[in-house]
């Protein structure tokens, strides 16, 4: 019988030829030579698919797997069905590790007393013009500290899914799935719903993942999907949240932070609502924000806490004013004039709206609108 490599390598792959071939050389580099690496292509309409058998053929520690494209999250879900390995690694096509990557996250998974947890590292963040070393707060937590994760660290950069060595028997044995249809946050919830159940949480800061900053607009993980897929996501989020409050007690004050990272799950909600691509109708629009207010409206009154000033608008407009304000409020994004939006809003809504508007847009720079 065929022993079982010790970690698998899951990479997701869609429409990345120009990056793939470095990825995949960069994991078969690896100074721990004893991993599979599984590509799944997710129906990409480029020579992502023929790369991956092209190197297939040359290793035999590599299997490709083929679907119609349906998302990241299907993507990894495949690789997590078909793994052999003791732990699972994920990296994105169009990224590439240093060759002591899989060897420095299994040292300190070995150090562990059990194997049920998590060893996470940093990463090097690569722009067009320049590399930026990302830093990350060395520390461990154990079983009763995870906790930290929502109150103290949600905003520390270390919820992605990749750079990170995980126990493949803990996701087995939990049923723990990417939640498909969600895109540039599905690492969040896959982390919470592991952690949830994980031994411990060890961080280091190890830059040996080399994570590319938008050099694609096609990636799997930078995609906007349908309204219905991102309120899906983003109430798919609060409730991993109220499950970590209800869990360890936790009073509101304390999950202050996590209740900012709502901040970036709603924002793609609007951004569905309005994206060329979706190409829905005024009716729908207004439909979907309708339907927003109807499900949400206490959550984002009591746990929607905006920075910038068309987030502080937009949170206002559709608590008080509902939708109708709201499409109105939607010239901000636009970059109409600031006071003529205003004329308009006091003309139909009163003076106290305008006042509450005016407050807002003096205390906030208009550079972070």
């Amino acid at each position: 019988m065929e022993k079982s490599p010790e970690i698998s390598v899951i990479v997701p792959v869609y429409k990345v030829e120009k990056y793939l071939p470095q990825c995949i050389d960069s994991i078969l580099a690896q100074t721990l030579a004893d991993f599979e690496l599984l590509l799944v292509d997710d129906g990409s309409p480029d020579r992502s698919g023929e790369i991956c058998e092209e190197y297939a053929r040359r290793d035999k520690r590599i299997r490709v797997f083929h679907q119609e494209n349906a998302g990241l999250s299907c993507a990894r879900n495949v690789g997590l069905r078909e793994a052999k390995g003791k732990y699972i690694s994920f990296v994105n096509s169009d990224d590439y590790v240093t060759p002591d990557y899989l060897c420095a996250l299994y040292d300190v998974m070995q150090r562990q007393q059990t194997d049920r947890g998590v060893v996470t590292g940093s990463f090097i963040r690569l722009f067009p013009d320049k590399e930026i070393l990302f830093n990350v707060p060395e520390l461990s937590l154990t079983a009763s500290d995870t906790h930290k994760l929502v109150t103290d660290l949600i905003d520390k950069r270390i919820m992605y899914a990749c750079s990170k060595l995980f126990s493949r028997e803990l996701i087995c044995s939990r049923g723990i799935r990417f939640v498909p249809g969600v895109s540039g946050l599905e690492d969040m919830l896959f982390m919470l719903d592991y952690c949830r159940y994980a031994d411990f949480v060890v961080v280091r800061n190890l830059h040996n993942y080399c994570y590319r900053v938008f050099y694609s607009t096609e990636a799997l993980s930078v995609r906007i999907n349908s309204y219905r897929r991102e309120v899906s996501a983003y109430r798919e989020f609060f409730e991993r949240l109220k499950s970590y409050q209800s869990h360890f007690g936790l009073m509101d004050k304390d999950m202050i932070k996590a209740w900012q990272s709502l901040t970036v799950f709603f924002h793609k909600v609007i951004l569905s609502v309005y994206d060329k691509s979706n190409r829905y109708t005024q009716k729908e629009r207004i439909a979907a924000l309708q339907e927003l207010l109807q499900h949400d409206k206490t959550a984002i009154r009591q746990y929607y806490f905006p920075t910038y000033l068309a987030d502080k608008i937009g949170k206002y407009m559709l608590l008080y004013g509902g939708v109708d304000v709201l499409i109105v409020g939607c010239a901000f994004c636009r970059r109409l004039d600031l006071r003529r939006c205003l004329d308009i809003i006091n003309k139909l809504y009163g003076r106290e709206i305008n006042e509450y508007f005016i407050s807002i847009c003096q205390n906030v720079p208009s550079s972070s609108w």
